[in-house]
């Protein structure tokens, strides 16, 4: 079976780059701290904190049919990204190619040139197609799929003194208008993509593996949730 990646939106077979080998699936190496007390045999570890992985390398050897295409190629695997392997299509993580990528010619096939790439990745996978939910009722039920609590980005509409719950965390905005939105991930809340300094109390939310509820109190008439589900 021919493998295939999918790189920054493309495919690699559109490059005209062939690989058979399977791109194993990794779960990540736990960021621990080794501890050595003197005269005690062994070491103890000690989380840097919840859920915290470290990144890893995944190596994809590759060949480009054809010397003609192997300088769009070239153009194409460099930068960061995101990058989807088949061995998990549904999936997508972030991702910097490091490696200098050199291409010689197939010892057996002339037509070919062999390279190597190397991905950078992000401990954490995603789906690859984005996900929306819009919620018109305080108290929906939410079904995270996940391995791991997600940390949503939150389209509030609504007025005035509000509040947004989810298992049992909550984030207070006083005085809501529109275009507001509460990015959980990095702590923020936007006004028309601008950061809103002090104009929240509280907590921003994170969605629990397994079912949870989103309830609210105030004028909201609307949240569209990109719940951004994370997985190892």
């Amino acid at each position: 079976m021919q493998r295939y990646f999918i790189w920054n939106g493309v495919r690699s077979d559109t490059k005209h780059i062939i690989f058979n080998e399977r791109v194993p699936i990794v779960r990540p190496e736990e960021r621990v701290e080794h501890i050595v007390i003197p005269g005690r045999p062994g070491e103890l570890t000690q989380a840097e904190g919840e859920d915290i992985f470290n990144s890893y390398i995944q190596t994809v050897p590759i060949a480009v049919d054809g010397l003609a295409n192997v300088p769009a190629a070239e153009a194409w695997l460099k930068g960061d990204g995101y990058v989807t392997f088949d061995t998990q299509s549904s999936l997508k993580q972030r991702a910097r190619i490091i490696n200098a990528v050199t291409f010689q010619r197939h010892s057996k096939n002339a037509n070919w040139y062999e390279g190597e790439i190397q991905f950078y990745c992000d401990p954490i996978k995603m789906p690859a197609t984005d996900e929306t939910i819009t919620v018109t009722s305080s108290g929906t039920a939410l079904s995270n799929p996940g391995t791991l609590p997600a940390f949503p980005m939150i389209t509030i509409t609504g007025s005035g003194a509000v509040s947004i719950t989810i298992a049992g965390e909550t984030l207070v905005i006083p005085s809501l208008t529109s275009g507001w939105v509460a990015d959980c991930e990095n702590q923020w809340l936007l006004q028309s993509g601008v950061p809103q300094m002090n104009a929240w109390t509280g907590k921003f939310p994170k969605i629990p593996v397994g079912n949870s509820t989103v309830a609210w109190t105030g004028n909201i008439t609307k949240l569209v949730i990109n719940p951004r589900w994370r997985t190892l």
